[in-house]
């Protein structure tokens, strides 16, 4: 067992004991009811939402590099490693304090402090064996997802980069198209701009850090704990569902979000569009100002999966070898929005051509199965169609 001091900034929230062979967390005393309820650790179970808040709070076991960076730094578990480097994420400003330490959040934090750019190089370089001469005290120790990433700090500011698994790069173009179809849809103030490039010659996308440094972003699992919602038994399912959905829109409701459902509707509605099946907390967070304590719905900003990759486990070629099942899949799959919802923010026409977008990008890149533009092109077609009658209440 060792024992931390869970911090916002520099104020106490709780003191607690936490076994790190098991990932259990115990509090020992509360030191701000106030600001524990609004990370969401309320007057019950607060050991299990505590738990859950700092296993959140570490690299994600889905991410493709894991055993090597933990073996590069001797950690016996990715939760192990988080508290090796404080606890600290670009996501928000928490972080844990050893006992009679003296650090202050000014001194530790990556929003005013430089940080050695070594990992990150070494981590989109593969060069794994370099890692343990770096240090822990920078971002990407507790960077989610599936993906090799790594978070670069440049004059202009701070940029998340995510290398592709397949050589072509063609899953970072499903992205790059998700993003496009994200602002043509739902507006550029509502997700996170994304470029293609290059990095130690393999492809990557690169896309902004969404917050500014008084703002903290909260995943779904968060907000809903703030709303006492935390035992759902929707969310972070890994597929959206219409009922998960109406949960969100009740539990955004509950913090204060605005126009709670048209929120929901936009994303819901890019989700179904792009073919994307991964419906993560992540995916569906809110932002709130520190200070104020206002909330606004966090922009869209992970577009891997969009666009068939990955398909439900489903490899590429398989989706070729059987495009009427695969089109029977999308039409129940994907057939989830609600026209109760708050619509009035969408215009399917702006769409309008997009399949030839998504042709011409599939057919420039080599190595996709033969029919896989085609097939991609032909169900976006089929949800926009969807979409279109949603919107005008005739589903």
């Amino acid at each position: 067992m060792i024992r931390r001091t869970l911090m916002q900034r520099d104020q106490e929230l709780v003191d607690f004991e936490i076994d790190l062979a098991t990932g259990t967390a115990h509090i020992v005393e509360t030191h701000n009811d106030e600001l524990c309820a609004a990370i969401g650790i309320g007057p019950k179970n607060r050991d299990e939402m505590l738990t859950a808040l700092i296993q959140r709070r570490s690299m994600s076991r889905m991410r493709r590099d894991k055993s090597e960076i933990l073996a590069a730094f001797r950690a016996k578990s990715l939760l192990e490693l988080a508290f090796k480097g404080h606890g600290l994420t670009l996501s928000d400003q928490f972080w844990y304090r050893a006992p009679h330490s003296t650090e202050r959040w000014a001194d530790i934090n990556f929003f005013d402090n430089e940080w050695n750019p070594q990992f990150g190089s070494t981590i989109l370089r593969g060069d794994y064996a370099h890692l343990p001469d770096c240090s822990l005290d920078v971002p990407e120790v507790t960077t989610p997802g599936h993906a090799i990433k790594a978070w670069e700090r440049t004059s202009k500011g701070i940029y998340l980069i995510k290398t592709g698994e397949f050589p072509n790069g063609a899953e970072l173009i499903g992205a790059k198209l998700g993003f496009i179809l994200c602002s043509l849809l739902l507006g550029k103030d509502h997700c996170i701009p994304m470029e293609m490039a290059e990095r130690h010659g393999k492809p990557c996308s690169v896309s902004p850090l969404m917050l500014n440094s008084n703002e903290e972003f909260a995943d779904g699992n968060r907000v809903y704990a703030m709303a006492d919602m935390w035992d759902s038994p929707n969310l972070g399912k890994g597929s959206v569902t219409t009922e998960a959905c109406d949960e969100l829109i009740n539990a955004y409701t509950a913090i204060g979000v605005q126009d709670a459902s048209a929120q929901v509707a936009r994303r819901a509605c890019f989700f179904s569009l792009s073919l994307l099946l991964d419906y993560t907390p992540g995916n569906f967070g809110a932002i709130r100002a520190i200070g104020s304590n206002e909330w606004r719905v966090a922009p869209l900003f992970d577009y891997d999966g969009s666009f068939g990759f990955p398909f439900n486990g489903i490899s590429i070629s398989s989706l070729c070898e059987n495009p009427m099942f695969v089109q029977l899949f999308c039409a129940h799959r994907f057939a989830f929005l609600k026209s109760s919802w708050d619509w009035s923010w969408c215009n399917p026409r702006v769409l309008d051509g997009f399949e030839d977008t998504i042709m011409k990008a599939y057919s420039s890149c080599q190595g996709l199965p033969l029919g896989f533009a085609e097939l991609i092109s032909h169900l976006f077609v089929s949800q926009r169609d969807y979409v279109s009658k949603i919107v005008a209440g005739e589903e």
